[in-house]
């Protein structure tokens, strides 16, 4: 059975009976708001186990600071959140090669996830919508799925509903947001002097802050589709736990093949 190792700072929590991550969350922090995977993590699907493996960064859900009063980054959210990252990454890779999931699927396998989670309706709902705009805005609406008018009509639908539920909260929380950050910069000016006469570099607020640089790191392949009714699918189920606690190492991941992710959302 699966214990967190506390030596080794990382934030460690069991799979939830009846939740089709088969693998527990390990992660320690990396660098500003990235985490890294410690051990992969596997999503059962209907049809498909999709793998993230280990060494994988992963801001967890991207959740814009004027609605984070509403929305967890983490808790129930963040298995779904590594899992969409490490789809969404896939969905839009550079290297001339073509894509093996499509950003429709990304989308829609991050709402079944969280629903799965337990997310409600609302809630999956307004992150789909949030994480569909993000996939029009970088020009990558998708092909898959259901025709483009169905596709509108869903996603007007969805949007229309966080607008009359969240947009007026959120407009005063950007608005508490922009009192707050001016009245940080009113206390950083002076103290920064005091702190550099204390022989110490001041911490300063955005956009004036600590950067951090993402390291470069060589090319890898962090994602594995597998099919369920196949011998690697079959390969894979013998290494996990009915219970859920399974730790596989990366290195057992090798010799399985992958494949590419049918629409289904």
């Amino acid at each position: 059975m699966r214990r967190c190792d506390r030596g080794r700072q990382q934030s460690c929590r069991p799979t939830v009976p009846g939740v089709p991550f088969r693998t527990p969350l390990s992660v320690r922090h990396d660098i500003g708001e990235e985490w890294c995977l410690l051990e992969p993590l596997v999503y059962e699907g209907s049809r498909d186990f999709v793998v993230v493996r280990q060494g994988f960064r992963t801001d967890f859900a991207s959740i814009p600071r004027p609605v984070r009063w509403l929305f967890d980054t983490t808790g129930t959210n963040s298995e779904p959140g590594v899992l969409h990252d490490a789809l969404w990454r896939e969905s839009k890779r550079s290297d001339g090669r073509e894509p093996r999931v499509d950003a429709w699927d990304a989308d829609g396998l991050f709402r079944r996830a969280l629903r799965e989670s337990g997310a409600t309706a609302l809630t999956r709902g307004l992150m789909w919508i949030a994480v569909r705009a993000a996939a029009i805005l970088a020009g990558r609406f998708g092909r898959s799925g259901p025709p483009w008018p169905v596709k509108l009509s869903k996603m007007a639908g969805m949007a229309t509903v966080g607008v009359v539920t969240v947009g007026a909260p959120t407009a005063v929380a950007f608005v508490g947001r922009i009192f707050y950050w001016l009245v940080e910069w009113a206390i950083a000016v002076p103290w920064s002097v005091v702190e550099r006469l204390r022989g110490r570099r001041p911490n300063l607020p955005w956009p004036l802050g600590v950067r951090h640089e993402q390291p470069e790191e060589p090319p890898r392949e962090y994602l594995l589709l597998i099919p369920v009714d196949s011998p690697g699918g079959h390969a894979l189920a013998a290494m996990l736990d009915p219970e859920g606690d399974t730790v596989i190492h990366d290195a057992e991941l090798d010799r399985l093949p992958s494949e590419t992710l049918e629409s289904a959302y």
